[in-house]
């Protein structure tokens, strides 16, 4: 027959209580005084190993303990070093903002800035069409002068034609001042404004709608 197989738990219970055995043996075979000697031997090792195993596992403590504490440190360190941080960048975030809103004004100041400069410009410029005009106007009618003085052409025809000029001068001008000043954008030189047109859509809409009851 095969024997049984042992465990290790068994052959550690074997062995413990094989210990203990001898221990008794030893402990019968000393006498009172021996024994207490033992015993006083034993309990001051077990006291010695008791105060090495918590010295140890103070100082292991306590080192664990210096770690802990360099570990929050640290981390407060850099809790305070991105709250620094973000406040940086909010201020850099608010001062970006506000360079931003001046560019964007400066622009739209500069862009009605060229706008009046233009619209100004154009007005000028129209107006000085206008002097042109008034000047070969008066031109022509010293010319038609001088021809009248020296008899080429008859006094009735001289007053026809300066009549006839000085009209179209005159609607000239009052075309130029009546489209600038009631048709012309004032914003734009060169757009005009338009009546507001009624919105034909909704109008048909509300037309074709059956009215409530």
């Amino acid at each position: 027959m095969k024997e049984a197989f042992t465990t290790l738990e068994e052959l550690t219970d074997q062995s413990k209580a094989w210990a203990d055995l001898q221990l008794q043996s030893y402990l019968a075979s000393l006498s009172s005084d021996q024994r207490s000697e033992f015993v006083s031997a034993q309990i001051a090792g077990a006291l010695t190993e008791v105060g090495t195993a918590k010295q140890n596992t103070f100082r292991d403590s306590k080192d664990k303990l210096g770690g802990l504490d360099n570990n929050i440190s640290s981390v407060m360190y850099y809790l305070t070093r991105t709250r620094d941080l973000k406040n940086m960048a909010s201020d850099v975030d608010t001062i970006t903002q506000k360079q931003l809103s001046t560019i964007d004004s400066n622009h739209d100041l500069s862009v009605r800035q060229h706008e009046v400069n233009e619209w100004a410009n154009s007005n000028k410029l129209d107006t000085l069409y206008f002097l042109q005009l008034l000047f070969v106007t008066l031109s022509f009618i010293g010319v038609l002068l001088f021809l009248k003085m020296n008899g080429l052409i008859s006094g009735a025809l001289f007053s026809l034609i300066t009549t006839i000029t000085s009209i179209i001068l005159v609607l000239v001008l009052i075309i130029r001042y009546r489209y600038t000043s009631v048709a012309r954008n004032t914003r734009y030189w060169s757009k005009s404004r338009f009546p507001t047109q009624p919105d034909r859509v909704s109008a048909s809409v509300n037309i074709n709608c059956p009215a409530s009851t």
